[in-house]
């Protein structure tokens, strides 16, 4: 037979609940099936490929070393508006579709693009088609139209000041993909010499399954 004490206490809790109905009751209505992008779901865990979480901190990471670093590299400094095309990526991973990489590069683009500052010397340009679609509209010899001079005119696209952010995806596997490793890092290669001047940290995650 139940206490006093205890039938007081289960009154007291039943008493709450009625005030407090919204909190005590049940959740109702279906699933959202929405997560916060931090988060690291049960079918990511399941699976072998680089979770999303991982891309999204990699992509963060690419691009605030990259805004910082811009300032300060000789070759992006000088007189001369410079162009970043966002170039190729390097995918080695073997499961993971080049398409998630240049999903969160175009995030790294967009977070670069919020800066006035970087944009007043440096021009970005979407991919290595746009440059060759710009290449037949000026022809040999001829102006960029879409590139500002500070003087008001214009000033040619020039491979000298031209560079492409490439990136490279790798992976490594064990025990039949149980244990993933990847390694995710981008660089800057000089159009005309071929010359890397810059490269970010290397971006690595290990999942295991």
């Amino acid at each position: 037979m139940s206490s006093p004490t205890r039938l007081l206490a289960a009154s007291s809790i039943a008493a709450s609940c009625m005030l407090l109905l919204p909190a005590c009751s049940p959740p109702k209505g279906e699933p959202t099936g929405r997560a916060p992008s931090t988060d690291t779901t049960p079918a990511e865990r399941r699976s072998a490929q680089v979770s999303i979480t991982g891309l999204t901190e990699q992509s963060d990471l690419v691009a605030e070393q990259l805004m910082a670093d811009l300032n300060t590299i000789p070759e992006l400094n000088g007189s001369y508006r410079s162009t970043v095309v966002f170039g190729d990526i390097m995918n080695k991973t073997g499961i993971v579709p080049t398409s998630d990489f240049e999903a969160f590069r175009t995030k790294i683009r967009g977070r670069l693009l919020q800066s006035q500052a970087l944009r007043a010397k440096v021009r970005f340009v979407e991919s290595r088609a746009k440059v060759e679609e710009l290449r037949r509209r000026e022809g040999a010899g001829g102006t960029d139209l879409l590139q500002q001079g500070t003087a008001g005119g214009v000033q040619p696209l020039n491979d000298q000041y031209t560079y492409f952010l490439n990136g490279e995806m790798y992976r490594v596997e064990r025990g039949n993909s149980s244990v993933n490793l990847y390694s995710m890092s981008y660089n800057l290669t000089s159009m005309s010499s071929g010359e890397i001047i810059w490269t970010s940290p290397s971006y690595e995650i290990k999942q295991v399954r």
